[in-house]
């Protein structure tokens, strides 16, 4: 009996287990059911409240989010710039990079957050919803809308929140006048081609100061240093944004409001500097250098010339940079067309200096006041020196003898011993090795003096005549030779007169044109007149 008492005991305690561990698996089973459960729930929130707001209240993309028709609805904007692509001058076009922020309230979309599972913020596309329609009103390639329609951001208030990226071809009236060194205000003017000024309103996105815990406006292009591209030619300088409200359009038109975002940017002119100015310039005082090339050399009018055609193709390069407009001619093209008028003074003077050079006495005639100023006088003002003239005369001359009768005397008795025909082969059969040939004494009957002084001057009368022809013939060629060097000297003074009136031009010319894009800065605040920078550093609150 005692026996069958304790089977009985532990057939109870094994059945009680049984039941517990049944009990506890029922338990984890209901509860993983119920986990399971709660999570499909959760997955379905959203689709629930989407399904709540779209097809219970009934919601129309196409009405503005007002309750009556005279409420207008407030759209918040900000800019924030993540690379200033390029500026084409040519076409006037600012190429950019941005990212338009948007928002606004929409009372139809908002919910009780604590009814579907504390959802905070609902993603939807943005085809779903109302959009104010905001356009870049100055494009330059007629494409008004943004690059990529990206989701919407809905609180649980209903304030919705979109930024989509775009990148815009702006219209930006270029000033050239100070070309390289300049400056340009760009603009992004933003408006709402769909609705007037009763209907929306534009205002510049409002943000909480985490010190202060105040609210101000973004009035001014955001820029992530993190996220921003940095443009090679283009320094920005002042970034500013304002809300403009003209008075003079009535609110029926949507020209009334506009949001406007300033790019005041300036030209980094190193490339040009480099590239064009520098190289210029240096060509450009090459011209110079014709007046020390001498006239006989045939190379000045060649070098005179290349300068002026080197300024040409630096002339047709800028050109293919710059709008075609007429308001302002820019400073380099101001430069080239400088240097391009004395280049062709310079070539000018290079015809005249040749034509100096190259005059003579029996074309052009040398006037007293022309060899006395460009000989004499000019040539002390500037410094110019000309080599010491020696004095004429014969080295080694013998000293002239006071009489000449014995060499007549001697040379009568020397043609009466002797014949002609010996006197002419006499040295010739000498050089040949024969014998000379004695000649018989002629007979000399002596004469009166007359006659022998007349014999005597026809004798040497045609040396004599000869001797002077040769004389005068000398004078006259070194008269003509001097009169020559003097018109070769009278283009030397011009060569150098010129070469110091267009030197000094050239140089205070350049400096001068150079100097005024230099100092040419952008205005130290964005808006005349108006004293606050538009800067994260100073903020306007609200």
């Amino acid at each position: 009996m005692i026996r069958k008492k304790r089977k009985r005991k532990k057939l109870w305690k094994l059945e009680e287990l049984a039941a517990i561990r049944v009990t506890e698996r029922a338990r984890a089973a209901s509860e993983g059911e119920r986990e399971r459960v709660r999570g499909c729930n959760g997955r379905n929130e959203e689709e629930r409240l989407i399904n709540h707001l779209f097809k219970e209240r009934g919601y129309n993309k196409e009405l503005r989010p007002v309750q009556s028709k005279d409420e207008t609805v407030t759209i918040y904007l900000a800019l924030t710039l993540s690379n200033l692509i390029s500026l084409n001058e040519v076409d006037e076009t600012l190429l950019t990079n941005v990212w338009m922020d948007h928002g606004w309230t929409d009372y139809r979309l908002a919910w009780n957050s604590t009814e579907f599972d504390d959802i905070d913020v609902l993603r939807l596309p943005s085809s779903m919803v109302w959009l104010p329609e905001i356009v870049l009103e100055n494009n330059n390639d007629a494409q008004f809308q943004v690059a990529y329609y990206c989701n919407v951001l809905v609180y649980p208030n209903g304030f919705v929140y979109w930024l989509p990226p775009a990148i815009f071809r702006s219209s930006c009236s270029i000033n050239v006048h100070y070309f390289p060194f300049d400056w340009q205000n760009c603009t992004l003017k933003f408006s709402s081609l769909t609705y007037n000024a009763k209907e929306i309103s534009l205002h510049l996105k409002e943000e909480m100061d985490s010190e202060t815990e105040k609210y101000y406006k973004v009035e001014w292009i955001i820029i992530d240093p993190e996220g921003f591209t940095e443009n090679g030619e283009w320094e920005i300088i002042h970034r500013p944004a304002r809300r403009n409200t003209h008075k003079n359009i009535p609110m029926d038109s949507n020209k009334h409001q506009d949001i406007t975002f300033y790019l005041i940017i300036k030209r980094k002119p190193l490339f040009y500097i480099v590239n064009i100015i520098i190289p210029c310039v240096l060509i450009s005082f090459m011209a110079s250098l014709v007046y020390y090339l001498p006239a006989d050399s045939g190379e000045k009018m060649t070098l005179s010339i290349s300068v002026l055609l080197a300024q040409s193709v630096f002339l047709l390069l800028i050109s293919q940079r710059l709008p075609e407009t007429s308001m302002a001619v820019p400073l380099i093209v101001k430069y080239l067309m400088f240097i391009m008028v004395l280049v062709t003074v310079v070539v000018l003077n290079c015809v005249i200096v040749l034509n100096l050079h190259f005059r003579t006495p029996s074309t052009h005639v040398m006037t007293h006041w022309t060899k006395e100023f460009f000989l004499e006088k000019l040539p002390r003002l500037l410094h110019m020196s000309r080599p010491a003239e020696s004095d004429p005369g014969w080295e080694g001359a013998l000293p002239r003898r006071s009489s000449s009768v014995g060499y007549i005397a001697k040379a009568e008795e020397y043609y009466s011993l002797k014949s002609r025909s010996e006197l002419m082969f006499e040295k010739q059969s000498e050089r040949h090795g024969l014998a000379t040939r004695p000649t018989p004494t002629a007979a000399y009957k002596p004469s009166s003096d007359s006659d022998v002084n007349d014999q005597l001057y026809n004798e040497m009368k045609p040396a004599v005549e000869g001797a002077n022809y040769i004389v005068k013939h000398m004078h006259n060629k070194s008269d003509y030779n001097e009169e020559k060097d003097n018109w070769s000297g009278i283009a030397r003074t011009v060569d150098r007169l010129c070469f110091y009136i267009v030197t000094p031009i050239m140089t205070l010319g350049t400096i001068c044109i150079f100097l005024m894009g230099i100092y040419n800065h952008p205005p130290p605040l964005p808006f005349e007149g108006d004293t606050f920078t538009y800067t994260e550093g100073a903020r306007r609150f609200v």
